[in-house]
């Protein structure tokens, strides 16, 4: 993919990794010096994604983490001060030095090129950090970003571990029903929160406590296969947001207000952005190929057998063969992997295939036949 394809990573780049304790970093990423997972972390425009990041860098949490912030040019400067930094008299948005001492010993790195070029920067100094934190623009659509860091051999040392979303617990309710859309393009923040792995609904110290059960119950219909934790000034124990293994492990899929044993399981449209939860019945060779075809045809040509135009942002799932293995799917817009796992036996019954996006309430079930 080429860089002018990702402008959320064309804007300015800044770069803070923080070393804050110099105990080990937990076994199983200290112990991996091959790749390191990157997080992205997403969210609507005031919900609290800077505030998580002051907390990630001046708390002592026994991780080691480089953040990347990905800001507009007109507010880094804002963005830099609400973390405790400050300029060294360069111009006013603008870095006159390459590297800043941040108050608790943590190195603040300007980086200024363009798109891959500061991920490549940022992994010379691997064996530095332990994990990447990568902030986007309010204005991003992770489903277009997520894209660069996965499958991608031109960053081979990274792997994407999962898409966070920052939500406003005052206003994210109001955002989301009042979300601008089309019948071309869902809202943006739909698209956030359809994109997501873990879904953090901040500010819930100042917000109306029916107001927040709306909201996760707005988010659930969404994304039903999102993970929802409260959070006050970005607090949280930070094992909800790293080692998520988002686009490797199996999917866990929310859905509790509802049992349709064989049957599809569809939410409502919002604003263009619907989800449906279908069954996969224990699959032959000759059936997993075709929900193979099938699945290509959604994604590659953005549409259902019947010609129905269909947007796929996000696609999960898990099934068993008849030959007792289990079968993973991970997905984001076109691109997608089905890893299948012959040690890991398969418990017998459905599995699921979750598809969050545009059209896609039109899917009563999976062609098989």
């Amino acid at each position: 993919m080429d860089d002018d394809e990702v402008p959320y990573v064309c804007q300015r780049l800044r770069l803070y990794y923080s070393d804050l304790i110099e105990a080990a970093a937990p076994p199983d990423v200290a112990q991996d010096n091959k790749t390191v997972p990157l997080t992205l972390i997403c969210g609507f425009l005031g919900a609290g994604k800077s505030t998580l990041l002051k907390y990630i860098l001046t708390e002592r949490h026994g991780y080691r983490i480089a953040v990347i912030m990905n800001e507009f040019s007109d507010t880094a400067d804002i963005e830099a001060k609400s973390i405790g930094l400050s300029d060294s008299g360069g111009a006013a948005g603008e870095l006159a030095e390459e590297y800043l001492e941040l108050a608790n010993g943590c190195l603040c790195c300007s980086i200024k090129d363009p798109g891959l070029a500061s991920i490549e920067k940022l992994m010379k100094k691997k064996g530095s950090f332990d994990y990447i934190l990568l902030e986007t623009t309010g204005l991003a659509d992770p489903s277009s970003l997520a894209p660069v860091f996965w499958q991608n051999s031109e960053v081979s040392d990274i792997y994407l571990d999962g898409v966070v979303c920052v939500v406003d617990g005052v206003f994210g309710l109001q955002q989301l029903r009042g979300d601008s859309s089309s019948a071309e393009e869902p809202g943006l923040s739909c698209r956030q929160v359809a994109g997501a792995d873990v879904v953090l609904v901040n500010k819930t110290d100042i917000a109306k406590a029916a107001d927040l059960d709306a909201l996760e119950g707005l988010i659930a219909k969404v994304n039903p296969t999102a993970a929802v934790h409260r959070t006050t000034r970005g607090h949280l124990d930070l094992a909800h947001v790293l080692n998520l293994a988002a686009y490797t492990s199996r999917p866990h899929v929310h859905d509790h207000d509802h049992d349709h044993g064989d049957a599809a399981t569809h939410h409502d449209d919002l604003h263009g952005v619907s989800s449906v939860i279908l069954p996969v019945p224990i699959l032959s060779p000759d059936r997993a190929e075709r929900l193979e075809r099938w699945l290509q045809t959604l994604l590659w040509e953005n549409k259902l057998p019947d010609g129905s135009a269909v947007e796929v942002l996000r696609c999960k799932g898990v099934w068993g063969t008849v030959e007792g293995a289990t079968c993973v799917l991970q997905g984001v817009r076109s691109l997608y992997e089905i890893t299948r796992d012959e040690q890991r036996g398969w418990d017998g019954g459905n599995g699921k295939l979750v598809l969050i996006g545009r059209g896609v309430g039109a899917v009563e079930c999976i062609p098989l036949e």
